[in-house]
């Protein structure tokens, strides 16, 4: 809708917004027709307002607010670097890597929001074989995309950044440069992202919220700060990967630290 709007129709930026909001409304139209019918499991009714899981349920979710809140200050800090580095060029090429990457990062995003309501039910239920055959088939999962976006990325880089900017450009030259070293950050985003998604799951709010703080605000941000001051732009490309690494190991040893406490 993106491309729809902004190019055929010809409405620019504009286009860009009413894509936004056509992409809230459809699911929330498709949902309440859907639940308002209540003929299915799940459906609308009266109930009690219950400010002790109102609160428990914000705080739990707060590490998805710290991300959102990240992104739009990661992508301030990126596009701030590459316009002292490269000027209007470096900024359009970031643009192209960050919208890369949300794409290839969609299979990751949905695999975890679709597992999360599996894994709580699987631990208010206290159902310890389903929830260890629910983490295996996670992790065999999250290993295999992990390398096989990486691969789409390491070699069809180039031409994800032909979608978004002329291949005689300085934008698509830069862009595909950055490219390469930018696709590792795929090998660690699935479980990071899984992570953090599981333990918001498992009611851990207070792990999951640290978890998100610490890859966004302080890798990622921190990255996009010094690599630059002490590289270059070369490794403005890295901060992601360099970030997302660090994380893949702490995610690890969440994974390992809580394991027996939740019988995954």
């Amino acid at each position: 809708m993106d491309y729809i709007f902004i190019v055929p129709c010809g409405l620019g930026i504009q286009g860009a917004a009413f894509r936004t909001g056509f992409g809230y409304l459809i699911p929330t139209v498709a949902g309440l027709v859907y639940f308002a019918r209540s003929k299915g499991t799940l459906s609308f009714t009266r109930s009690k307002l219950k400010w002790a899981v109102i609160g428990e349920s914000c705080f739990n979710g707060s590490s998805e607010m710290v991300g959102q809140l990240a992104t739009a200050v990661t992508t301030f800090l990126f596009n701030r670097t590459m316009m002292n580095l490269l000027g209007e060029n470096g900024v359009a090429a970031i643009t192209v890597i960050i919208y890369s990457q949300f794409l290839l990062n969609t299979l990751y995003i949905g695999y975890s929001m679709g597992i999360a309501p599996i894994i709580g039910f699987n631990y208010g239920n206290r159902n310890d074989v389903q929830q260890k055959r629910g983490f295996s088939i996670s992790m065999r999962f999250i290993a295999a995309a992990s390398v096989l976006i990486f691969a789409v990325s390491m070699f069809g880089g180039s031409y994800i950044v032909r979608l978004f900017a002329d291949v005689t450009s300085e934008v698509y030259q830069i862009a595909a440069n950055g490219f390469t070293i930018f696709s590792y950050s795929f090998l660690f985003w699935g479980l990071n992202n899984f992570t953090s998604a599981m333990f918001t799951a498992l009611l851990n709010g207070k792990v999951s919220t640290v978890f998100s703080f610490l890859r966004t605000f302080g890798l990622l941000a921190g990255g996009i700060l010094l690599l630059p001051r002490i590289w270059g732009i070369t490794r403005v490309w890295l901060a992601v990967p360099v970030a997302e690494g660090i994380m893949f190991v702490v995610s690890a040893i969440y994974l390992i630290h809580y394991r027996k406490k939740y019988s995954y």
